[in-house]
């Protein structure tokens, strides 16, 4: 077995014995939808928030990447640099680098596990039918996934201690929340303000899983905000990462 190979046993045993962790992956998005669902599809017979029956399943989806990588990934990257555990690596055969990707690939897994319960949930207890267009739902879930991960390392790379990390990811997350259009329907929003959210990171990939989710094509724009994004936060997080 390799050096990445045992690694990514480890980082995952870790993370199942976390119940933060697996409540964000599983739990929430499914809660989500059940809590603004079904009240909703009870009285009018759509299940979605703001009249768009595919907003809901799209928001769940983002909620589990967006908390992943703003939460979870930056937190547990800033208690091993607190504990030395990259340093000590760094005196071994296996690269610290390796802890990284083993990261990313655990964290990556658990939320693609998370879209197929929530997409389960979806088609179950809201009755509404799978993703449409598969292709596309595919090419925009991967690349929020990039997007809110290349974020998420770049907050880990930034932070300090893991306290600051864990103080800079909700901070950062909610803000992008908002502009997603959780509390309030974009459309309602002021032009500019709805305008940035269209482009924010979470309010990018709503609408681009979405989109593909309801049968359309997600929007070109959209898709290259978000790999443009995950191509500069990654070179940045690069560039000022510290192992210690």
């Amino acid at each position: 077995m390799s050096a990445l190979t045992k690694l990514i046993a480890v980082e995952a045993k870790l993370f199942l014995r976390e119940p933060v962790s697996l409540f964000f992956v599983f739990a929430l998005p499914i809660g989500l939808m059940l809590v603004f669902g079904l009240p909703q599809r009870g009285a009018s017979g759509d299940a979605g928030q703001h009249g768009d029956q595919t907003f809901l399943p799209s928001l769940s989806l983002a909620l589990t990447i967006g908390m992943l990588a703003l939460f979870t990934l930056p937190m547990a990257l800033g208690i091993y640099r607190e504990r030395r555990v990259l340093r000590r690596l760094a005196t071994t055969p296996v690269h610290p680098g390796l802890l990284l990707v083993a990261q990313v690939v655990v964290n990556l897994v658990m939320g693609v596990l998370g879209a197929v319960v929530t997409a389960i949930a979806v088609r179950f207890l809201l009755d509404q039918p799978a993703p449409a267009n598969v292709p596309g739902f595919l090419l925009a879930f991967l690349l929020g996934v990039a997007c809110l991960f290349a974020v998420g390392l770049l907050i880990a790379a930034l932070a300090p201690s893991a306290r600051a990390a864990q103080s800079i990811g909700p901070a950062l997350f909610f803000p992008l929340l908002f502009l997603a259009g959780t509390w309030m329907p974009r459309d309602q929003m002021p032009a500019v303000l709805a305008r940035i959210g269209d482009y924010s990171p979470l309010g990018a990939t709503v609408d681009t899983i979405g989109a593909a989710w309801a049968g359309g094509s997600p929007d070109v724009a959209q898709l290259l905000v978000l790999a443009g994004t995950a191509v500069l936060c990654s070179v940045l997080a690069t560039r000022f990462f510290r192992w210690e």
